[in-house]
């Protein structure tokens, strides 16, 4: 039961449902939307046979990045001693990630409303023919932003794994999310599948290990073994 009067519980528990639910809404957003390729007028045919597909990525999507929001929070609180630079250096990262990412939402509400009847199909075209041949400047920063996301998990997931919040291979899965993305980027929808199974089982593990953790233990550091003190070896006393 959520104790809305209980700030350390209230805190601990929207965190932890945020890191089962933002990769799972995310995952979504990738199934749903559609990527069309070829020219503008095979694209915008493709988004108009999908459109309801296409407001369903977007709304998946912007509930994605609001689950982040609270779920990084959660883990900046939580990551303390060896994880504390990876963790703030990738929220930093993650956070301009799904800045650009709502700028790509809104370029796909554009998108649908280029492709309701009654909308001249010729102009429509050339519109996004435009777009497709503007400056590469103009693209740039939502392209980078794209990378960028990927770069924050993969520090995010070495933060977990440095500040041993939860096991180890949690910390694994999260890094491993965009790296296998990018690696199994030839397989098509295989991919996307394969590495979003693999996130969605990095972020639910960290949202278990905080869901079950007693209230006391939110701002308590995790516990960390002594690193052992290397002894002498006989021949030199």
């Amino acid at each position: 039961m959520l104790k809305i009067s209980d700030a350390a519980h209230f805190r601990r528990v929207v965190a932890a449902l945020c890191l089962v639910a933002a990769p799972l809404l995310f995952a979504a957003a990738e199934i749903t939307t559609p990527q069309p390729s070829g020219s503008a007028a095979a694209q915008l045919a493709s988004f108009a046979q999908h459109r309801n597909l296409l407001v369903a990525g977007v709304l998946c999507g912007l509930a994605s990045s609001m689950c982040f929001v609270p779920a990084l929070f959660g883990l900046l609180h939580k990551i303390r001693d060896r994880g504390v630079v990876y963790a703030h250096v990738a929220a930093a990262l993650i956070i301009y990630g799904l800045v650009t990412q709502a700028a790509v939402f809104g370029i796909n509400v554009m998108f649908w409303v280029m492709t309701k009847p009654g909308m001249n199909h010729a102009a429509m075209v050339n519109l996004l023919d435009g777009l497709h041949h503007g400056p590469a400047v103009v693209g740039a920063p939502l392209l980078a932003g794209q990378y960028l996301f990927a770069v924050g998990v993969v520090l995010l997931g070495v933060a977990v794994w440095r500040a041993r919040l939860a096991p180890r291979w949690a910390g694994i899965l999260v890094a491993l999310w965009p790296v296998a993305d990018i690696a199994l980027s030839s397989a098509g929808d295989v991919a996307t599948l394969v590495s979003d199974a693999i996130g969605i089982a990095g972020f639910a593990a960290l949202g278990w290990r905080l869901l079950t953790a007693p209230d006391a233990s939110w701002d308590t550091p995790p516990a960390i073994a002594a690193e052992p003190v290397p002894q002498p070896h006989p021949s030199a006393i």
